[in-house]
């Protein structure tokens, strides 16, 4: 809630607390009330390890919606599954890593999943031969870094070049050097808010802010051109935040994410069922960034296991979450086990893009988060779309029957619709 890492804690709490409410004004007779208990440990590791086993060791704790410093989290299994208590882990990824445990929950899509979407497009859709990552030095930067790998490595290729994004100035430089001399055309990165902003804005300082893609790909032709080393900046979903400088939020960008970070404004029924429920809580609709949302599914899931078992029985709450099957709360269908402890699907992560122009929804996007679907970031063979068949007649024209072959990306109500020869995007 305070320190470096509040600005996901804050709204962590906000989709927690309306999830809380939401529970406990559906009780039956006599079930006991659900209570949400708070815990700030600054973004600290040891005060985050302390604070997570304060709460399992407390026999009335349920569960833990975790959105601190994710270092501590690999080793706590042990913990963890003497109290059976489950943590739902709301930021950043474990699952690529192969770092989930029996009682270590995901509520973010896998990085590997979102690595193979956006190495499908910048190799395939941007045609592009030279491309280079920057990514954060933490666990979920490791996890993006091999999750890269092996999406590239499936399509037979592997990056030019692999630096640490960091938000020092000197640095950053040094690797953009590099990736220049190395003629990288595009740049994956993962990171923080504020090392995505330091990047943006050294790109935008240098002249080399992304404009088309031909001009991108001209820097693997040495002296083609303007001469101008413009590459294209694609990310994974923390490319998307309300933290960056709006101004630096150009057309162009683009991220992998589900669906589901449309859940602020789609007309999805579980989504809109989420927005009645924070605006009648809150007074406001929830931010668009998603987070809130996150801990929201977090707290419902732990209410549907809690309610399935009577409160005299000594039961592990994650083994009751590996029972949900195709579920939804307030976001898309949610699916555990065994062996996939991940909320999202891998077939519901497409790309979402920074528009070059007019949008359907163009009056419902704040301008700090101005992002919407990439149609055919959403279709894996270039034509039909993955969306989920439940939820074709709410985005797409005339929408074919659920058990109908899927409706082609280009009749998509909502984001940019254009085919691979679009410029920007």
């Amino acid at each position: 809630m305070t320190g470096d890492l509040s600005w996901r804690g804050q709204d962590a709490f906000e989709g927690a607390d309306v999830s809380v409410h939401i529970l406990n004004r559906n009780l039956r007779k006599n079930e006991p009330m659900f209570e949400l208990v708070t815990i700030d440990d600054g973004g600290d590791p040891q005060k985050a390890r302390a604070a997570v086993e304060q709460l399992a060791a407390n026999g009335q704790t349920v569960g833990i919606v975790y959105a601190g410093p994710e270092d501590v989290l690999p080793d706590i299994e042990q913990f963890l599954a003497s109290t059976k208590v489950p943590l739902l882990f709301n930021f950043g990824d474990l699952y690529s890593s192969q770092l989930l445990t029996p009682h270590l929950f995901q509520m973010a899509p896998a990085y590997l999943w979102e690595a193979r979407v956006l190495a499908r497009y910048l190799l395939r859709d941007r045609r592009y031969s030279r491309i280079g990552a920057l990514t954060g030095e933490s666990l979920s930067g490791s996890s993006a870094r091999r999750s890269l790998q092996v999406a590239f490595g499936e399509l037979g290729r592997s990056l030019v070049a692999s630096e640490i994004l960091s938000s020092e100035a000197r640095p950053l430089r040094r690797a953009l050097a590099l990736f220049e001399r190395r003629r990288v055309q595009a740049i994956v990165v993962e990171g923080g808010p504020d090392a995505t902003e330091t990047l943006l804005r050294t790109l935008e300082d240098r002249g080399s802010r992304y404009t088309t893609t031909k001009l991108a790909r001209n820097a693997a032709r040495p002296g083609a051109g303007s001469g101008v080393w413009a590459p294209q900046v694609v990310g994974f979903h923390t490319l998307i935040s309300p933290a960056i400088d709006p101004d630096l939020v150009t057309e162009g960008l683009v991220a992998a994410d589900t669906y589901a970070r449309g859940a602020h404004y789609l007309p999805i029924p579980s989504f809109v069922e989420y927005r009645r429920a924070f605006n009648d809580w809150w007074g406001d609709e929830p931010a668009p960034i998603g987070w809130e949302r996150r801990a929201y599914e977090s707290v419902q899931l732990l209410g549907w296991a809690a309610r399935r078992y009577p409160s005299n029985r000594d039961v592990d709450v994650a083994a009751v979450l590996q029972e949900v099957r195709r579920k939804r709360f307030g976001g898309l269908s949610v699916t555990f086990g065994p062996d996939d402890r991940t909320a999202a699907d891998q077939a519901t992560v497409g790309l979402w893009v920074v528009p070059a122009r007019p949008v359907p929804e163009a009056d419902v996007l704040p301008e700090a988060l101005p992002w919407v679907p990439l149609a055919r970031g959403f279709s894996i063979d270039g034509e039909r779309t993955n969306v989920l068949n439940q939820d074709w007649k709410y985005l797409f024209r005339n929408a074919p029957p659920r058990n109908a072959p899927a409706p082609k990306f280009k009749k998509q109500k909502f984001g940019v619709t254009t085919r691979r020869s679009d410029p920007v995007h």
